[in-house]
């Protein structure tokens, strides 16, 4: 049984995706699974898999209170997506997974990083190697240098969840602890506030999205639009952002003498779009 798998997030209507992952990450020295995804256009499958109920029709499951703003079927399906993946490889027995959607896209050093990651006895919990490409960095703790790529707490995350590293007991936690969340997957993962696990990241991004026409059709959307602007609902966005916010930091911060080490690390390869025409004329 290898250390390390990928377990691939892909739509049976999406075959084309499907074959550019397995051009990308297929040939690395680690197995590839696919796990299929479960369809917005079939909202029963979707409901079904954290037993959640349209408290808000039409498309509305409930509200995400760190976003101020209903949080709709279309994440629902992505979320629980993700949680089938979890769950594919808690069965496999490997030892680690790397969770990607399936439009995941490998930037340099990405193998040899990984290879240096597992072999380096750093315990962790989950590595997040995606997130918005921009220019600039966060305010960040190192934790190791892996070469192509550090590895750092970061003070200030990047939500994104196509591409991520998790330990078994990780997983376990993960599915233990989202529960019926209305909040984005990505969200989830990113804050150590919502699933009580270590979460650090590679500087810069290891992994970024090929920005291929999103699956989730016009959904995506209109419900971003449906939002509530009453006091009551700023202040319950305040308090979950600032409480998670401090979780956050104290996930970060290990020891007070730690902030000595406070830098700013880059968020995406300065040549992230230019690695990414690379691989696109590789097809």
């Amino acid at each position: 049984m290898s250390e390390l798998a990928f377990f691939a997030i892909n739509l049976d209507r999406s075959p084309h995706r499907w074959a550019e992952i397995q051009r990308l990450f297929g040939a690395m020295p680690w197995p590839l699974e696919r796990v299929a995804a479960v369809d917005v256009r079939n909202p029963d499958e979707v409901l079904a898999v954290r037993g959640q109920k349209l408290d808000m029709p039409p498309n509305g499951i409930g509200w995400n209170p760190l976003r101020n703003r209903m949080f709709a079927l279309v994440e629902e399906a992505c979320f629980a997506s993700h949680m089938l993946a979890l769950k594919a490889f808690l069965a496999s027995g490997h030892d680690h997974a790397v969770i990607l959607e399936d439009d995941a896209v490998p930037l340099d050093g990405f193998a040899e990083t990984m290879r240096r990651l597992l072999a380096s006895g750093i315990a962790f919990d989950i590595v997040k190697m995606e997130g918005i490409v921009r220019s600039g960095g966060r305010l960040s703790l190192p934790v190791a240098d892996l070469g192509a790529a550090k590895l750092v707490r970061s003070l200030r995350p990047s939500s994104g969840g196509a591409g991520y590293l998790v330990t078994r007991k990780a997983a376990g936690q993960l599915l233990a602890r989202a529960g019926k969340l209305a909040v984005p997957v990505d969200d989830f993962i990113s804050n150590a506030g919502l699933h009580g696990c270590d979460v650090m990241h590679t500087s810069p991004w290891l992994i970024a999205q090929a920005g291929a026409d999103t699956t989730m059709g016009d959904l995506r959307t209109p419900h971003r639009h449906v939002k509530r602007r009453d006091p009551f609902h700023f202040l319950q966005q305040g308090l979950v952002r600032g409480r998670l916010r401090i979780q956050l930091w104290l996930n970060a911060m290990h020891s007070p003498m730690s902030l000595f080490g406070l830098y700013r690390a880059p968020w995406s390869p300065v040549d992230v779009g230019q690695q990414m025409r690379r691989l696109a004329v590789r097809a």
